[in-house]
């Protein structure tokens, strides 16, 4: 292939690229997009080998084998709630290619020119930065490493003594070739690498989503680079255009957090400097309000509120709570509220971190909003609900000089009236900037996992109360009946979601809250924070994949206006990006950062997993604030109970006396140690699936052995049972065949059966006449012990009696399977019935 020709090729599979990108700027086209460069990348590198002659070469196909089976094993493995470590992996992959690459032409035997051998020590120097860099992003992500910044003494002196090392041995490594050119080599390699663990050591976690777009872009300069070594346009070009794109999302990031890149590569964003003592936020002085009060704010809240936004931050990613939070916002929107989302562009740990986590729950990607569209509309919300997220929705980024958030743009939050947190503690974000918005008037702070807070207000939401206003229960949750007094009363909802509705994988419930509200003629909104999350669009995401409308998903500067006028914010998992002291608390790692002004709302409610401060470290003054409502616990759960109070139910107080099937359930889940789990329709039905999930995860954390058993014609389709697991992120070699599983039965200590009937039914041994006479079945008779979650006790399909459900050893837990696996996983944590 002659000159000429490749670069007429290389000129079509280039503009392929960009045009992809131009299809990946659309949601509804964004997956196209993504096929589209992928496909022209496959095709660049076929292209290069042919011109290389090397297409012939076992050596080359067997190294891209390895490398798809890589890329495909890690795409099926690696879970959601790591996607930041892992496009911080990739990042450094890509760097390291580059040096490779720059390493053998500059050990080459011919004789590059001097602006080819030039190029390759740049781009081995800079490859060395990216691959320590990105490595050192990912482990200190996945929290093999520090999360805090870790300075070293004379930290910046030592950045700068490596970078003019390293700029010295690049020179020589140029000019005199002839000169212990091997030793410039190996210098630029250790200093490379050097400086990439040195910057990146010292980078917070509140920066860490700049930091990773910004290793995006330099891994695409390396390649540019490299591209000159080798003197191929085709690489420069692609290299190059990853590498514009990385600066512009960088400076786009910057700008978000009021920040300098020179700042943030230097350690100062996010290091509290020791002579300046951070002024503290002052929260509003309050009595600390009735536990129970607070939950029936907030179901008032949620069932009353018309225009809610959701504001998701880091502690949704945490608490995994993306799916309560799309099941939230679907609730309040099924009862004509509107739901929006507001994101902010740094919320999280990498670029469109929240977008991720919010896409996973479904969420429609017109739904999350950019801080720019969302902060105006804070002010008009009724409610606004903030979901793991603090620095990006803490007024203190506005007030708190000397604080790493002073000036950072925020969601505006705090101008709505009514605000729930649903934030694992009260404590600072990670900037270390406690957060005003927690003592405010009209904040209900709901601390704990977001996923459990999400679940309450998910009850809430259904118009379940947390108590009868007439007559409250003895012993029942102040906090649980305000907050089910809020969402039942709300006509106007912000819901702010943040990185603890990740880690609750919450974002379905929050739909489900929203939907509850919406069917209820509230106006539900988003406020998602730039910044809320592990990486940018990080909620936003999650929330498109709990099919939250992304029109929703309101940008801070958008929402910011409307918190003031919201009847309810509902916090779930945000810490950092909606803590008031970004605003006021100097010194910390937010101050000065933009936050979402939750604050500014008079009712808030706080789906926490607990009350400490966010990821910065500063702790969050809404969580004392009158009006604020901190649920506790795991976000999932917390929605469950807010979508059942805006369904109008109540939180009751415990019963005198307990269920004996409860009783007998929760002993059995809590001692067995060899478990066999049967799926069913019921289950699809029910979307039970993650919960049987978490449910197998916690029997096994406890040294149980849990397998499941596939009827091969479960379900409505060929391998049903298999997807909708593999959905929830089973391990294939989990799921058993019939003939593989049905010897375990009778060894096992218990059979749990959810929404499985005929393919369980011990009838169709013995029922002459009936359609399942002679089918082969799952023999779980065979087990003592057996749970039935069913919806109720009525014959299957095929309409025969199921003799199991009169069987001594058999408990029938009727009812929704999600609601029945709430409370196994209530049993399998030590709770009792």
């Amino acid at each position: 292939m002659n000159a000429i020709t490749y670069n007429i090729i290389a000129g079509i599979l280039v503009a392929a690229v960009l045009f992809g990108l131009r299809l990946m700027n659309k949601v509804p086209t964004a997956v196209r997009g993504n096929l589209f460069c992928a496909s022209a990348m496959g095709l660049a590198i076929l292209v290069t080998m042919f011109k290389d002659g090397s297409l012939a070469s076992p050596a080359l196909w067997l190294a891209i084998a390895v490398g798809m089976t890589l890329g495909l094993t890690l795409s099926n493995k690696v879970k959601m709630i790591q996607m930041p470590q892992m496009v911080a992996f990739l990042h450094g992959i890509g760097g390291g290619a580059a040096a490779i690459v720059s390493f053998l032409v500059l050990t080459d035997t011919g004789a590059p020119s001097a602006f080819e051998r030039g190029s390759a020590c740049l781009a081995l120097a800079m490859g060395m930065t990216t691959i320590a860099g990105s490595f050192v992003a990912a482990g200190k992500l996945h929290q093999i490493l520090p999360q805090k910044p870790v300075i070293l003494p004379d930290h910046t002196k030592i950045i700068m003594a490596i970078l003019a090392v390293m700029g010295f041995s690049v020179l020589m490594g140029t000019a005199f070739p002839q000169f212990l050119f091997g030793f410039f080599i190996f210098l630029m390699f250790v200093t490379g690498t050097a400086f990439g663990i040195g910057f990146t050591l010292r980078v917070g976690g509140a920066d860490m989503p700049i930091t990773i777009s910004l290793l995006n872009s330099m891994g695409g300069v390396c390649a540019a680079i490299a591209g000159f070594a080798v003197n191929d346009p085709l690489l420069v070009a692609i290299g190059g255009i990853i590498g514009s794109s990385g600066y512009l999302l960088t400076r786009i990031m910057c700008r978000a957090m009021n920040r300098k890149l020179l700042s943030i590569l230097l350690g100062e964003s996010s290091v509290v400097a020791p002579s300046a003592p951070a002024k503290k936020a002052a929260p509003a002085a309050r009595a600390a309000a009735p536990a129970r009060s607070v939950e029936s704010e907030a179901a008032k809240l949620v069932q009353n509120a018309r225009n809610v936004v959701i504001v998701p931050g880091y502690g949704m990613a945490l608490a995994q709570a993306q799916y309560k939070v799309k099941q939230l916002a679907d609730l309040l929107e099924s009862r004509g509220a509107r739901v929006s989302y507001g994101i902010h562009p740094v919320a999280g740990r990498m670029p469109g971190h929240m977008n991720v986590l919010l896409a996973e729950a479904n969420v429609d990607y017109e739904h999350l909003l950019e801080m720019d569209t969302v902060n105006p509309m804070f002010a008009e919300s009724d409610l606004v609900i903030v979901v793991g997220a603090n620095d990006v929705v803490n007024p203190a980024a506005n007030t708190a000089e000397g604080t790493p958030i002073y000036g950072m743009p925020i969601l505006k939050a705090d101008e709505a009236k009514n605000i729930i947190i649903a934030n694992y503690d009260d404590k600072p974000g990670y900037a270390g900037v406690p957060n005003p918005l927690y003592g405010r008037d009209g904040v209900i702070l709901m601390t704990g996992d977001a996923g459990k807070t999400f679940d309450r207000l998910l009850a809430y939401a259904q118009g379940n109360g947390p108590a009868d206003e007439a007559a409250p229960a003895a012993g029942a949750d102040s906090r649980e009946a305000e907050a089910a007094k809020l969402v039942q009363n709300a006509r106007n909802v912000v819901i702010v979601p943040g990185y603890g509705m990740a880690l609750a994988q919450a974002q379905h419930k929050v739909k489900l809250l929203a939907d509850a509200l919406e069917s209820r003629g509230v106006k539900v909104s988003y406020g998602i924070h730039p910044v809320a999350g592990r990486m940018p669009g990080h909620m936003n995401v999650l929330l498109a994949e709990a099919n939250v409308d992304y029109e929703n998903l309101l940008e801070m500067d958008t929402v910011n206006p409307m918190f003031a006028e919201s009847d309810l914010v509902v916090i779930i998992g945000a810490n950092d990006v909606v803590n008031p002291a970004a605003n006021t608390a100097e010194g910390t790692p937010i101050y000065g950062m933009p936050i979402l002004k939750a604050d500014e709302c008079r009712n808030i409610i706080v789906c926490n997993y607990d009350d400490k401060p966010g990821y910065a470290g500063v702790p969050n003054p809404l969580y004392e604030r009158d009006g604020v409502i901190l649920m506790t616990g795991d976000a999932a759960k917390t929605v469950d109970r807010l979508v059942s109070f805006a369904q109008g139910e109540s939180p009751a107080a415990p019963a005198a006396g307990t269920d004996s099937r409860e009783a007998d359930a929760a002993k059995l889940v809590q001692n067995a140690r060899n478990v066999v789990i049967v799926p069913g329709y019921g289950m699809a039905l029910a979307q039970a699936q993650y919960k049987v999930k978490q449910l197998a995860d916690l029997l096994e954390s406890r040294g149980a052995r849990v397998s499941y058993g596939i009827h091969p014609v479960a379900g409505r389709m060929p391998g049903h049972m298999n997807v909708l697991l593999a959905e929830a992120n089973v391990d294939y070699e989990h799921l058993l065949e019939m003939d593989t599983v049905n010897p375990m039965f009778a060894e096992s200590d218990l059979v749990i059966v959810v929404g499985a009937n005929d393919v369980v039914n011990p009838a169709a041994n013995s029922a002459e006449g009936t359609p399942i006479y002679g089918m082969p079945i799952l023999k779980v008779e065979d087990c003592s012990n057996i749970i039935i979650a069913n919806y109720d006790d009525k014959p299957g399909y095929a309409g025969v009696p199921n003799p199991l459900y009169e069987r001594e050893g058999v408990i029938l837990m009727t009812g929704d399977a999600g609601k029945t696996f709430d409370r196994l996983l209530a049993y399998a944590q030590g709770g009792q019935a």
